[in-house]
């Protein structure tokens, strides 16, 4: 799959619809009354472990190598806040992952027949998640192009980024100090 190796460790899955994108991904999804309603286009292989809100994920910080949604964040009028409950959740060095419509490559696939997502409140274009990322800082892109898996014509954006590293602090010790700390070390 397109998206696995971005997904190892521990992690979850986002709207995962009963089918995550790897095994052992735990499940986040909405609660039972509103899954229904909202409708899948495929049945739960694997039970959901969560039932709640994307704003809202029921993990501490920085406790996921990764986080995977796929056509998700593209419902969310606030999709910025999403991305960083996300955020908030992932370890350092841990991936962001995610897959959207692009939205000139979705009008079009729509107009030709396909049917319309009436949910969508905000379709991307390849590059916004990079601009939402460079301005949030902290987070390094990996990924953020068309997937083009089944023609030029697939509307699928994937994005890519990893969770920076916390800045290492360096001193300087100078020669001085040095023989000063050996001399220490010596003595006792």
């Amino acid at each position: 799959h397109l998206t696995a190796p971005f997904c190892f460790g521990n992690g979850c899955d986002v709207g995962s619809g009963g089918d995550p994108v790897v095994p052992w991904a735990i499940q986040v999804d909405l609660p039972d009354e509103a899954f229904k309603q909202y409708g899948h286009a495929h049945d739960v292989t694997v039970p959901i472990q969560y039932r709640g809100n994307a704003r809202t994920l029921p993990f501490k910080d920085a406790t996921m190598d990764f986080v995977y949604s796929s056509h998700l964040i593209e419902d969310f009028d606030d999709w910025p806040v999403v991305l960083e409950e996300f955020c908030r959740v992932l370890k350092p060095g841990g991936n962001l992952v995610l897959m959207v419509p692009d939205h000139k490559l979705f009008r079009e696939a729509v107009a030709n027949g396909q049917g319309d997502n009436l949910g969508h409140k905000h379709e991307f274009s390849v590059g916004e998640l990079t601009e939402w990322a460079v301005k949030r800082g902290g987070l390094s892109v990996v990924e953020d192009d068309l997937t083009k898996i089944n023609s030029p014509k697939d509307y699928n954006i994937l994005f890519v980024a990893r969770k920076n590293l916390p800045k290492k602090i360096t001193v300087a010790i100078t020669a001085y100090d040095r023989i000063d700390l050996l001399e220490r070390c010596l003595m006792n």
